[in-house]
């Protein structure tokens, strides 16, 4: 099992890979090296016996008349192409009548090459000479001897020092390759165990360093969410202490006559339970939120009725601020498919949010239009002290607060943003948030428009609409 294991590992898995990887082409070059010299040697033997036919062909013309040979001049003939192994046939000029023939079996060779050489005396041809020779045998060419013994005999000891070679060039380059690997996966399990002060140095390749810029990213923004997770516990430790704390010191006080029994005593008993009361909704609905157990009632709306009455439901709040509460939106029917209930949530929520904190005096306007034929857009900006760079990305985050003294002020903990987000992700669309400190925040909700045919003449006038 350890062998298996060791085995699995990515320096040996790149060591064989590139070890059968390079014997395979060591094996296809000696392959084709072979192939070449085989070749190269039939060439030089067909070269050889033709320049020896013509050779033979140039010495008989001296000794040769018409007719056939006389037994001397066979003597000579044969000692001539013995030499060589070659099969020798001499014929008549019309080359159908033999007038000699070295008596070797042609049928015998593996690849019988035969060359031609025409004999003229005082310009008349007197015969034609066919050598034969059989290209798998040497036919005692010393060099041919050499070079082919010299080859087979040589192999061998080449094919072991480059084996060689090839397994210490392989096994450095697969260490040197998965060394940015073993790192990283050591980091990681430093980061596992714990220790996630450690990000992982990118020293790879281009894929790995992407691969480790996505750990490090993920490890920090797991070390973000174990900083929120911890802030939330405080915080929500300190909203539940506060309350109960509250109630405690009251009902002792009543029970031990400090305080009187009265209708104040016990609304403000009331006051703290109902705080604990929506402390414990909220909670609730972020984790319905973000574990999407919640069930969309949608049903086909006009976008601009949803708005207005949110927008009558809080006009009261704001002019209690002295707020100029504004509503603008389009005038065409503009449907959309949603969750009537959630959708007056996530307005109420944000809308209160802005009213919150705005100044008194201050401005609010929410409206609807459309700057896209396939959106939806709903807005609600304000005058109001704005979001720092630094907290404006975070503000959707549960439990994050950009100002936790001043939100324990209005009784939130952090959570309304985060289930808005949710719920509208959920029907399909996106909210953005865009602010400055001293200038105010624009919430923006766009969301996805129904292709109906109540919807027809919206896209027909459509006309964007610059927020």
């Amino acid at each position: 099992m350890e062998l298996w294991n060791r085995l699995r590992q990515t320096h040996c898995i790149l060591f064989i890979t590139l070890s059968l990887t390079s014997l395979f082409f060591l094996l296809a070059a000696y392959f084709l090296f072979r192939v070449s010299f085989d070749r190269s040697i039939e060439v030089y033997k067909m070269k050889f016996v033709e320049d020896q036919t013509q050779k033979i062909a140039f010495t008989l013309r001296t000794h040769l008349e018409p007719g056939k040979l006389s037994i001397e001049k066979m003597d000579w003939l044969k000692q001539a192409v013995n030499v060589y192994s070659m099969s020798v046939r001499y014929y008549a000029p019309d080359h159908e009548e033999v007038l000699y023939d070295s008596g070797l079996e042609i049928q015998q060779y593996g690849r019988p090459f035969t060359a031609s050489s025409p004999i003229y005396v005082d310009g008349q041809l007197i015969g034609v000479l066919d050598a034969t020779v059989d290209l798998d045998h040497d036919f005692n060419l010393p060099s041919v001897s050499f070079f082919s013994s010299a080859l087979l005999g040589g192999s061998g000891g080449v094919a072991i020092i480059l084996l060689c070679l090839i397994v210490v060039i392989c096994y450095l380059l697969a260490k040197r390759l998965s060394k940015p690997l073993r790192l990283s996966s050591l980091q990681a399990k430093r980061i596992a165990g714990g220790h996630r002060d450690t990000l992982i140095t990118e020293t790879g390749t281009l894929e790995l360093n992407q691969l480790i810029t996505s750990m490090n990213k993920l490890v920090v923004d797991l070390n973000n969410q174990e900083h929120w997770r911890e802030q939330s516990m405080q915080d929500l430790t300190h909203e539940l202490r506060t309350p109960l704390t509250s109630m405690l010191s009251r009902m002792e006080a009543l029970i031990d006559g400090i305080y009187p029994a009265n209708e104040e005593n016990l609304n403000r008993i009331y006051a703290e339970i109902d705080r604990l009361c929506r402390l414990v909704d909220d909670v609730e609905k972020l984790s319905e939120a973000e574990g999407a157990k919640f069930q969309l009632d949608t049903e086909l709306i006009d976008i601009r009725n949803l708005v207005k009455d949110v927008y009558e439901n809080l006009i009261f709040l704001a002019k209690s601020k002295d707020i100029n509460f504004t509503l603008h939106t389009i005038y065409t029917p503009c449907h959309v498919e949603v969750d009537p209930d959630r959708f007056v949530q996530i307005m109420t929520n944000i809308i209160s949010n802005a009213i919150k904190y705005t100044a008194i005096g201050g401005s609010i306007d929410v409206g609807v239009t459309i700057d896209h034929k396939e959106m939806v857009t709903i807005y609600c900006r304000d005058n109001g002290i704005g979001i720092s760079e630094h907290d404006l990305p975070l503000i959707f985050n549960r439990f994050y607060r950009a100002d936790k003294a001043r939100t324990r002020d209005t009784g939130g903990i952090g959570v309304g943003l985060s289930i808005a987000k949710a719920l509208i992700e959920a029907h399909g669309g996106t909210v953005q948030a865009e602010s400055k400190i001293g200038e105010g925040s624009m919430f923006r909700i766009d969301i996805p428009l129904v292709r109906s045919p109540k919807n027809e003449l919206l896209v027909k006038s459509y006309s964007p609409y610059k927020l």
